[in-house]
Order: structure tokens, then sequence, then C-alpha cells
């Protein structure tokens, strides 16, 4: 004999855990000084998700400059790489890397003021990339989401000002490759 109140258990149990895992509101969002940001209100109507096949699309690049407290490099970084990176690889962005914009050999830092930092992603499409902006839509409002807007909540206390770009094109085939010489010395052969 079936036992058929197993599957309306189960939906029940499936049901309770996702409105557990639903994150508090936060006592204070940090105020939006960017041009664009992502949908924080989103996990009010939002749960577990589910999603389609990959849809064909051209790929674009952003690049995502931000001016930040000076010295706070390594806290957004870390918020970036524990908190932002993880949630959107899952969500199909793929991080190309975060840098600190440093002086080059000889001269002065940009600012006294401020710190500059550089973000590149990569997305499958225009579309991919504005689907992101309700990152719970597509990745749901589990504790990665939760985790998510702990990060995003750290940098944008750190942020002075950010804008994005949007670049298309291709990558070289090739990585860098630094190959310093030996200091050997060579001479002629006799």
């Amino acid at each position: 004999m079936r036992n058929f109140l197993a599957p309306t258990s189960l939906v029940i149990c499936l049901v309770a855990a996702a409105c557990a895992l639903q994150p508090a509101p936060s006592a204070q969002t940090p105020p939006n000084n960017s041009p664009i940001q992502m949908n924080r209100d989103g996990p009010a109507s939002r749960g577990p998700a589910r999603n389609l096949s990959p849809q064909p699309g051209e790929e674009v690049t952003t690049i995502r400059y931000w001016k930040i407290k000076k010295g706070a490099f390594p806290q957004f970084l870390e918020a970036s790489q524990t908190g932002v990176w993880p949630f959107f690889e899952k969500i199909g962005a793929r991080i190309v890397g975060m840098w600190q914009v440093i002086p080059a050999p000889g001269a002065k830092e940009a600012s006294a003021d401020y710190d500059e930092v550089y973000l590149t992603t990569r997305y499958a499409s225009l579309d991919h990339w504005a689907a992101t902006r309700d990152a719970a839509a597509l990745g749901g409002d589990g504790p990665d989401y939760a985790a998510l807007q702990k990060a995003l909540a750290v940098r944008q206390s750190l942020t002075i000002e950010t804008k994005v770009t949007f670049m298309k094109g291709a990558v070289g085939p090739l990585p860098p490759v630094f190959m310093p010489g030996t200091g050997e010395k060579f001479a002629p052969a006799p």
C-alpha cells in the first residue's frame, strides 16, 4: 500500500524550510549611490528558484569601478570573495577578477582620500546581466542569498562612488606570462 501523505509532508517541510531561510530585513540599508543597483526588495516575493536551459546571447563583460574608503580594499575584497562572487557564479556570471589601483613605479598615489577598485565580470548577454539585478529570482533566497546581501551591505558601506561600463569583444587565447631573464652573460664562441 502506498503512503499518500509522504508527498504532502515533504511539501509542507519544504515550504517551512524556505520560510525559515528568509533573511531578516536589515535594520539599515546603506544609501544607494550606484546608478544601477540590485533589487533588495526581491526576497519578499521570492523563494526557491528553478531555472530554464541556458539562453543563447552575445557575451558581454562589465568593468565596475569604485571609489572606496582609504585602506578598505582588503575588507571590500573579502566581502566580494566570500559573499558576492559565490552567488554570482551560481547564477551564471563569471568573475574575472578585482583589482585595487596602485601607483606606477616612481609615481604617487592618485588620492590620499580614497582607494580605487575595478571588477571585471563576464555575463552570457545583456539580458543575463539585467536578470542578475534581481539575483533571488535566479538563485533563490536561501542562506547564500543572505550572505550575498550581507556582503553587498559591507561593500556599500565602504563605497564612495561606483559606475559600470559594458563591453563586448573577444579575449586573447593565451594568458599573460612573465619570464624574466636569468641574468647570465653570454659571449661569442671562440
